[in-house]
């Protein structure tokens, strides 16, 4: 599938741009600055990474908000640093994962096939130490309410924390990626 992306160096979509179809691990291999600020999404869906090759802090940009993200508070970054960008796979299953208290899918188990806003308040559970993605691609966020660093889950088994990118088990929010 088609997807495209565009980056702003300002906010409200101002300053220099960059317009991508595909992943891009050095935005400085490209000319543009490591600032982005502002952020359009035409199709699909988008993580920018704080550091080169897809590493590090992981910011999504989907459709939701239509997606466009003004400003990059948006998307819950603290900095306005993004050097690499890749496209979601988009899996065209009904949305599905299940989530695991321990390491190696042991533990407590909950599927969830929605958005789930409060993993506490839901499940009292706040700890996630394993995730099977089933379908659809989702991200996990450390805080409720889809607030804090946050982690894109495709279409695969993830045994620990660290395989998402986590440093900890701590998962407060879950929702699925909005393609269109």
């Amino acid at each position: 599938m088609w997807q495209d992306v565009t980056l702003f160096e300002q906010r409200n979509f101002a300053g220099r741009r960059l317009d991508l179809s595909s992943d891009c691990s050095r935005l400085s291999d490209r000319n543009f600055p490591e600032r982005c600020n502002s952020v359009q999404v035409e199709s699909g869906a988008w993580v920018g990474y704080e550091h080169e090759n897809f590493r590090g802090r992981q910011y999504l940009w989907d459709m939701s908000e239509r997606g466009e993200y003004n400003c990059y508070d948006r998307w819950c970054a603290q900095v306005d640093h993004v050097s690499s960008v890749r496209s979601v796979k988009q899996d065209n299953n009904p949305p599905r994962a299940q989530l695991f208290e321990r390491a190696s899918f042991s533990g407590k188990k909950m599927e969830i096939q929605d958005d789930i806003p409060n993993l506490m308040s839901r499940y009292s559970l706040n700890r996630v130490a394993s995730i099977r993605v089933l379908g659809g691609a989702w991200v996990v966020y450390q805080e409720p309410n889809y607030r804090g660093p946050h982690y894109i889950l495709e279409k695969k088994d993830y045994s620990n924390f660290s395989d998402w990118g986590s440093q900890n088990s701590t998962v407060g929010s879950m929702r699925r990626v909005r393609f269109n």
